[in-house]
């Protein structure tokens, strides 16, 4: 149909997307062909309804027919060819003839249609194929046989659009999670509008159990949303004021005043959706590969059949004076049945129904994939490197160690430094405030000393937290003090310390070690990546040697660089790339993008929430969940083996039917029940990947 189109005056580029059923058409403003491509699209015996008909020709209305008509088609051809065998037992073989004649005109219409569409395009396809089978065996008075194939070829279709249908269900249902109707906030109460209609900025109501319909930050209240459908994160998230919602996302338990922050056309949802139909469109090589084989083999394999109907009965030492009409039409019917055999139906189909199920599969589990070649990429990964901060670690430091020095207890140096810390904007305040409660008693007297501590009066006694060089000039660094700090900054932690006292009678009562939290999910994600096949996991790091000598223990990677500028980082996946072959970078997708681009993989992590990382990676980690990571490239592995699979099937089948019919042993319902039956298999192989996410082995 593409073809088609593409023949059409004032048309520069058309393609259809395979997974979407979308009609890609680039054309000529000044010629406005869109018309003339509609009655192409129409002609050919397919229906069409407007995406954005803005401007553009009006569509035809597709009908309850138009919709069911394949289903009906079928359905009567196969009552008219059963009927054709049962009358075959009558005196008269007319009757008999008839029904297989109806059975053909019935069950080939839309074929006859689209193949003349083809051969106006200049192209030959299968149903140009299937056309002269079923005409040449009407011709020899194959009637039977003729109604044979052209209702099994017909029930193939059907079965496989319907098949396919399944892959654009699963965009389609992506989508349809942002409700049609949003509760807008105005001066004089609530109304519902389409999202469409809700401004940036404007403030929308979301009640429990209710969808949230555009993108925003939380005003008012306090809730739990379902975020699966973005992120894939299987529990619900709780948020409160401050925090991002996404549209699509499930409110499951608090009414929430949310302030958008997108319009409807460009939410998160809607930018997957809109990257996920790109990416399905795309090829994978090996499906480019599928294409290209198959522009050779159809026609070598109709010169084939042609060379066998002409030149046929001389196989045999035969003159064309001692061959009869019977010994002709043996010829020609081999002939026809290597036509249906040259159907590369099952061969075209075995790529992208698994590629573009597999896509679907990824993007339900939270992983968007920009194409298929990028899954064919990670089925060969031989090695993932890892940033450090904000993908193996959470981004925010966190105190790992306390120690006390003296005999105030443990519980008492960490709250003395929780109470004076409350009061400083430092970012390594919050993570001793978190770690403890503040003591009980009145603070007052608050110093801060930028880039070195803080320091307040406790209960009338003076308290400092800050740096060993902080504490240093205060004078309350000892031999203890001192050997402590050293095993902590050993160790990758950035060391407080805390003294109490005043002047020079100020002396360290403990020490807090800060550093960046590990992700909980780290360690078993390395672990599952080795157990999937990725012989190598390493860690690049801008950090110090120490620290990341402690992620690297902590989440099991034998292999780390430190101390790496951003063109530090490109140059060691390079050499990455040349001991252990293709590379994975895994980053946040900003200050990691050097090495991003030159990876053969870049992964972005937490990509909902940022529109650069979804635009620029080749793969994007929705959510801050790493296990997605070992489930993409065991998917990646999976989907390769049933390309593989469903390829070597084919080809297969069709060298031992193209046996079977040079040497007269096929016939043409064998052959069409053959391919017809053997797409549908691939179909169903490939359809398999759509059913449960990928284990992390690929299994």
């Amino acid at each position: 149909m593409a073809a088609s189109v593409r023949q059409i005056p004032g048309v520069v580029s058309a393609d259809v997307n395979f997974a979407s059923g979308l009609l890609l058409m680039e054309y000529d403003p000044e010629a406005d062909p869109r018309g003339a491509a509609v009655a192409a699209v129409v002609g050919a015996g397919h229906g069409i309804e407007a995406v954005d008909s803005e401007g553009g020709p009006p569509l035809p209305a597709v009908s309850w027919w138009v919709k069911n008509r394949t289903e009906i088609r079928v359905g009567i051809a196969s009552i008219l060819l059963v009927l054709g065998w049962l009358l075959g037992g009558l005196a008269s073989e007319v009757p008999s003839v008839g029904a297989f004649a109806l059975a053909i005109i019935v069950g080939g219409s839309l074929v006859w249609r689209r193949a003349v569409t083809s051969l106006m395009a200049r192209t030959l396809d299968m149903n140009v194929l299937m056309t002269l089978a079923v005409s040449g065996a009407a011709a020899l008075g194959e009637w039977g046989e003729g109604a044979t194939v052209i209702v099994l070829f017909a029930l193939g279709g059907m079965l496989e659009s319907r098949s396919v249908a399944r892959t654009r269900r699963s965009i389609g249902e992506l989508m349809s999670l942002a409700p049609e109707r949003a509760r807008l906030r105005m001066d004089e109460g609530e109304i519902e509008v389409a999202p469409a209609d809700v401004p940036v900025g404007g403030t929308i109501v979301v009640r429990p159990g209710e969808r949230v319909p555009l993108d925003g930050v939380v005003a008012e209240g306090v809730s739990a949303f379902d975020e699966s459908p973005i992120t894939g994160e299987s529990l619900p998230v709780d948020k409160r004021s401050g925090d991002t919602v996404y549209a699509g996302t499930l409110n499951t338990s608090g009414l929430v005043a949310i302030v958008t922050t997108a319009p409807a056309a460009e939410t998160t949802i809607a930018r997957i959706v809109h990257l996920v139909e790109a990416a399905q469109a795309s090829r994978a090589p090996v499906q480019r590969f599928v294409d290209r084989f198959s522009r050779v083999y159809t026609p070598i394999v109709m010169v084939a059949a042609a060379a066998v109907a002409i030149g046929g009965p001389f196989l045999g030492g035969l003159s064309p004076g001692w061959v009869g009409i019977e010994g002709w039409r043996e010829w020609v019917y081999r002939a026809l049945t290597l036509l249906v055999i040259s159907c590369p139906c099952a061969l075209v189909v075995s790529t992208p129904v698994a590629i573009v199920s597999a896509i679907a599969r990824a993007t339900r589990d939270g992983v968007l994939v920009k194409g298929g070649a990028f899954l064919e990429r990670a089925a060969h990964v031989g090695v993932v490197a890892f940033d450090k901060t904000g993908t193996l670690t959470e981004g925010r430091p966190v105190v790992i160690e306390t120690i006390a020095l003296g005999h105030e207890p443990v519980e008492r140096v960490a709250s003395l430094a929780a109470a004076v810390e409350a009061h400083s904007n430092h970012p390594l305040a919050a993570a001793v405030t978190a770690a403890a409660a503040p003591a009980s008693e009145a603070v007052s007297g608050v110093v801060e000393t930028p880039g070195q501590g803080v320091s307040a009066q406790v209960d009338g006694v003076r308290v400092s937290v800050g740096s060993a060089a902080y504490a240093g000039e205060l004078g309350v660094m000892s031999g203890e003090t001192d050997a402590g700090a050293l095993a902590l900054e050993e160790r990758g932690l950035t060391v407080l310390v805390v003294a109490t006292g005043d002047g020079s009678d100020m002396r360290a009562i403990g020490l807090l070690g800060v550093a960046d939290a590990v992700r909980s999910d780290a360690s078993r994600a390395v672990t599952d990546l080795r157990l999937g096949g990725v012989a190598h996991v390493v860690m690049l790091t801008g950090d110090n040697p120490a620290a990341a000598a402690r992620v690297a223990e902590m989440t099991g990677i034998s292999e780390y660089r430190a101390r790496l500028l951003p063109e530090g980082k490109t140059d060691a996946v390079g050499e990455l790339r040349e001991a252990y072959g293709p590379v994975a970078v895994v980053g946040d997708g900003i200050n990691d993008a050097p090495a991003l681009a030159s990876a053969d993989i870049g992964i972005a992590m937490g990509a909902a929430a940022s529109q650069t990382a979804l635009e620029t990676a080749d793969v994007a980690l929705l959510g801050d969940d790493l296990s997605a990571l070992p489930r993409f490239i065991g998917l990646g592995r999976r989907t390769m083996r049933i390309v593989r699979q469903n390829i070597a099937l084919s080809l297969a089948v069709k060298a031992v039917f193209l046996a079977l019919a040079m040497t007269g042993h096929a016939t043409l319902w064998m052959a069409v029940f053959a391919d017809t039956g053997i797409a549908l298999v691939v179909i169903a192989n490939g359809l398999r990947l759509l059913g449960g996410a990928a284990a992390a082995r690929g299994e």
